[in-house]
């Protein structure tokens, strides 16, 4: 028994000594071969779910970047935490192939493989020129040279024909070629650049392919899905009585509503409709302008910062601090009275050139703009006047070219000045007796219309836009819940250890 007992330690002090030496070999291809998931007869490696995982940490942080503005942070904890969902979606692609293999709707029939393979190649022709137009915008073949060539002797002798002077008839000397790159060695780099990013024909043959799949699988789930007209006009009362309620309590959530795109079914009372003609401040001012107030805004941040920087160390105690770091001490309060002062001269500077060159760009624009009004308070007909003054590009399409701007008391949408005007005016048709500035430049208002309050018309355009909403959230709803069905019918085992 002692000698079973030495053993044993032996070996394990052995172990020891092997893995703090590091003598225990690692086999990155062994290790990806291990199986995290089976699902039903398919195998779904470490390595297929490790390439997965880390795709959508890269995909999520592209994502935020786009939408977001921020960049989501790629270190190992963030990407490990798209493990999970990560084996979610691929077991529920190993569920979805052999769904659609039983269903008999894969693979591809061969018409199916011929339109996917011709998109494939139309995809990789467009993809070759958006490469050649950012990476070889200059680069002419020597087939493309010699079409060029000809067709400037072409062109050349012909003008030689039908002019009389003579310097025209004298021939030109022909240019030197100079290409260098066949068609056929463009094509090859093209295609070499396209394999470099991933967007081969092989990637638009599986994406193809994969998306015929889905569509396929989708329409087979979502079969015999409808919406009764019954059920449109129910949810079309029911959104009517939330957004009587909604706009009721809050008038302005209706025009942020319908400026943000949508086309509400109720209208709160006390709305108008308010036509503009902006006389607005020219390009070349505005961008002056705005140059001014960036430099303005960014100095007025600096002179902020160093503000604060030195209030908070001018708090500080120091009486424990030796000559050196009292000497450290008072240069960092001196650099940021400096910084501070020259921050202060920079908005000082700043702010009388931005009201002089305003002042400057609104009296260029006077003229035109009493020219305008007094014919609109003459009684000139208002959208000719829009049409031959005006530089809102709002005004031009509809609804507001016949209806005008959305306007009811509380809004905050609009500049304070172009508020108050539109709501001063008494009656429709009524216009402004003023000229209206804001900092687009001189507005004259028209109260243009009443606009009616209450439930829409239900139209028949309505009805079928919103049973087109509803029927698609309904085929969605169905295509999730077979999902969610053949992923619980399926045998699904996952071995949560080889992910660790």
């Amino acid at each position: 028994m002692k000698k079973r007992i030495a053993l044993i330690a032996m070996l394990l002090a052995a172990v020891m000594m092997l893995s703090g030496c590091n003598l225990i070999g690692y086999d990155a291809e062994l290790d990806g071969a291990q199986v995290v998931a089976k699902v039903n007869d398919t195998e779904l490696t470490k390595a297929d779910w490790l390439t997965y995982r880390d795709y959508l940490a890269s995909y999520y942080q592209e994502y935020y970047q786009q939408y977001f503005g921020f960049a989501m942070p790629m270190d190992e904890e963030t990407v490990a935490s798209y493990g999970e969902s990560a084996l979610e979606q691929m077991i529920e692609s190993a569920v979805l192939e052999d769904k659609m293999e039983e269903l008999g709707l894969s693979p591809l029939s061969e018409e199916e493989v011929a339109e996917v393979e011709s998109y494939a190649d139309e995809m990789v022709d467009l993809y070759k020129m958006i490469v050649r137009f950012q990476n070889y915008p200059d680069l002419e073949t020597v087939e493309e040279e010699q079409e060029r060539l000809a067709a400037e002797a072409a062109e050349a002798a012909e003008t030689a024909e039908t002019t009389e002077t003579a310097e025209a008839t004298e021939t030109a000397e022909p240019a030197e070629p100079v290409a260098t790159v066949t068609n056929a060695q463009l094509d090859e780099m093209l295609l070499n650049d396209l394999n470099i990013i991933g967007y081969n024909r092989d990637y638009f043959v599986q994406t193809q392919t994969a998306s015929v799949l889905n569509d396929k699988i989708y329409a087979h789930a979502t079969e015999g899905v409808e919406v009764t007209d019954e059920q449109v006009k129910t949810e079309f009362d029911e959104q009517v009585a939330a957004q009587k309620e909604s706009y009721d309590a809050n008038p302005a959530a209706y025009a942020s509503a319908v400026n943000a795109g949508s086309e509400p079914y109720y209208v709160p009372a006390g709305y108008r409709g308010v036509k503009n003609l902006l006389v607005m401040i020219s390009d070349e001012k505005q961008a002056e302008i705005d140059e001014l107030k960036t430099a303005l805004t960014t100095a007025q941040n600096a002179l902020d910062s160093a503000n604060a920087d030195l209030e908070e160390m001018k708090a500080e105690d120091t009486s424990a601090l030796d000559e050196e770091g009292l000497a450290a001490y008072n240069e960092q309060i001196a650099a940021l009275e400096e910084q501070a002062a020259l921050s202060q001269a920079t908005v000082d500077e700043t702010q009388p050139k931005i009201d002089a060159l305003t002042e400057e760009a609104f009296a260029e624009i006077l003229p035109q703009a009493e020219e305008a009004l007094a014919k609109a308070v003459a009684g000139e007909d208002f959208d000719a006047l829009v049409e031959a003054y005006g530089d809102d590009t709002g005004m031009a399409a509809e609804p507001n070219k016949t209806r005008g701007y959305l306007v009811c008391d509380g809004l905050a949408i609009y500049e304070q000045n172009f508020q108050d005007a539109a709501m001063a005016l008494g009656s429709v048709g009524d216009v402004s007796a003023e000229l209206v500035k804001t900092s687009y430049g001189y507005h004259i208002l028209q109260y243009a219309t009443d606009v009616a309050s209450g439930e829409v018309e239900y139209t028949d355009e309505i009805k079928e836009e919103l049973r087109a909403t509803m029927l698609t959230e309904a085929q969605d709803a169905a295509y999730t819940a077979a999902v969610t069905q053949w992923v619980s019918e399926a045998k699904v085992e996952t071995f949560p250890k080889v992910m660790e």
